[in-house]
């Protein structure tokens, strides 16, 4: 296991200010909390594939370090961090009242909390275990533009949702709307019931006219009862891609463009 650069050891000594974390201001960033343990997994293991650099403050933050996440270990319920750098810092994590692990992933800034740790060897390396988190704060604020789906172009998405008696139903829904951070699904409100906010569906498939079929991670934000002008009730289902890759929100990107431009020619006609 290496070591880190010297200079984001020697920052520790130039921390003269307590930074003030978003996970402590809930009521202003609810909206960035994950607490779905399948999506906190997801997100363990991308951190830990990626060998994203975290700062874990100690305590308050007056003292901290570098370290990294080395293993997610879902079957004990554990996570293991970076160790190598403690003896260096004087710094004594298990010994902390809370820990703030923080770092950045796709520009992202995420946060977790951790309230114990223990000093264990994994593998011949000094590590850190930790319980796996149940809260997870990924703070995304990029807004992307909406496009509003016509009824002669729909989009549909299919996805495998879990029922109250744990049988998996495939639902194959319409899009009433797309952009780059997610979808918004319109489902029959007898189904809403499997669309509880922070929902992780993985897998789904999105089949998008003239262009294909693409697989999407879906978390559900909110989800609410619309009418239409003939009277007819359904659900609007807000959803957040999870993890996109670049090539696809590219793929998405152009559909996007290629049906304002084609709307704005439409219009000009």
């Amino acid at each position: 296991m290496t070591g880190f650069p010297a200079r984001a050891q020697s920052l520790m000594a130039e921390e003269e200010t307590l930074p003030d974390f978003e996970i402590d201001h809930l009521e202003t960033f609810a909206e960035f909390l994950l607490v779905n343990p399948l999506e906190i997994l997801f997100y363990l293991n991308l951190l830990a594939r990626r060998h994203c650099l975290f700062t874990a403050y100690v305590d308050e933050g007056r003292r901290f370090f570098p370290t990294a996440i080395v293993a997610v270990d879902e079957a004990s319920g554990q996570f293991f961090l970076d160790a190598s750098n403690l003896g260096e810092n004087q710094v004594n994590p298990a010994a902390a009242r809370q820990i703030t692990l923080l770092t950045h992933l796709d520009r992202i800034k995420i946060q977790i909390r951790l309230t114990a740790l223990r000093s264990v060897l994994r593998q011949g390396q000094p590590t850190l275990a930790a319980a796996l988190p149940t809260r997870l704060l990924r703070l995304q604020r990029r807004e992307f533009f909406r496009l509003e789906l016509a009824e002669d172009t729909p989009i549909l998405c299919q996805i495998a949702a879990t029922t109250a008696d744990g049988q998996t139903q495939t639902l194959e829904l319409s899009l009433s709307d797309i952009s780059g951070g997610g979808v918004c699904l319109t489902a029959d409100l007898e189904n809403a019931g499997l669309f509880p906010r922070n929902a992780l569906f993985q897998h789904c498939r999105l089949e998008i006219p003239d262009e294909g079929v693409i697989q999407v991670n879906l978390r559900v934000c909110k989800a609410f009862d619309v009418s239409t002008p003939d009277g007819q009730r359904h659900l609007r289902v807000g959803c957040e891609f999870v993890n996109l890759p670049g090539s696809r929100l590219a793929f998405i990107e152009h559909y996007i463009t290629r049906i304002e431009r084609q709307r704005k020619t439409r219009a000009e006609e």
